[in-house]
């Protein structure tokens, strides 16, 4: 079976359309013409029954298979399509609110200081309604992200279950090209790699702190030139107070646990 990664069209009318313009003529037609009064629970569902049939007959004569080209998503589906047309929906009521806001900040900076306080707690109410909807937005982008995710995920996975196994080479073109490893795992000395605490702990050992290290020759420390031997003063408490007089009291403390301020 060859590949085929493009999702069939669904048919569709397009908004503002002439085809869009003629289904809701036809579609107020089937309207009127349905009865008003009925006999009998058997004649509503024959009625309920003509009426969808209709309906399905009439969306089938002016919908159209929408033509894909390159840059259509055949991965995108109706979660995606939803989510979209939320976040279309928030954003351009966001846009309305900002001019509305806009058109009342404008009239309190022509009024000066005769403005009415109501113009001002409604650019503060159009504000606050303005910054929910950013939230609410952005909550919406979170989700589109999502179900753009789970919508790839889906229609691949659906490409690759219908894909024959001899045409399997048909999906390298998905994939790239693994970035190479800059780490390379531990082994032994016979080339095995370390998986297990006991043996990479074996390895650090023997890598810095070996049983069978080699001699160090103390000798060469005798070939080093030395310095004249200083003496060493005792120190005084007036040299302890002055170091001690810039510190603060409550410094860590020291080994014994008890800070200076006790």
């Amino acid at each position: 079976m060859p590949l085929d990664a493009r999702a069939e069209g669904i048919p569709n009318i397009k908004r503002r359309s002439e085809e869009g313009a003629a289904y809701v003529r036809v579609c107020r037609s089937l309207f009127q013409a349905i009865p008003l009064e009925y006999e009998s629970r058997e004649h509503v569902e024959r009625i309920g029954t003509w009426i969808g049939e209709r309906l399905e007959d009439i969306w089938d004569q002016h919908a159209t298979v929408p033509k894909l080209t390159r840059h259509s998503k055949s991965w995108w589906n109706a979660e995606c399509f939803a989510m979209i047309k939320e976040i279309r929906r928030l954003d351009e009521r966001r846009k309305d609110l900002s001019r509305q806001r806009r058109l009342w900040q404008n009239r309190v900076v022509r009024a000066g200081h005769n403005f009415s306080l109501e113009w001002h707690w409604e650019v503060v109410r159009l504000t606050r309604e303005i910054t929910t909807l950013s939230v609410r937005v952005d909550r919406a982008e979170k989700r589109m992200k999502g179900a753009v995710r789970r919508a790839k995920r889906q229609f691949f996975d659906d490409v690759m279950e219908r894909t024959h196994p001899s045409r399997i080479w048909d999906l390298v073109g998905w994939t790239k090209p693994r970035r190479l490893a800059t780490t390379t795992g531990l082994v032994d000395q016979s080339g095995r790699p370390a998986d297990q605490p006991e043996q990479l702990a074996s390895i650090f050992q023997e890598q810095f702190t070996p049983g069978n290290a080699r001699a160090v020759d103390p000798t060469i420390l005798e070939e080093m030139p030395q310095r004249e031997q200083r003496s060493f003063p005792a120190i005084s408490c007036t040299e302890v107070r002055d170091a001690l007089r810039g510190t603060g009291n409550f410094s860590a403390p020291g080994p014994d646990h008890a800070s200076w301020f006790w």
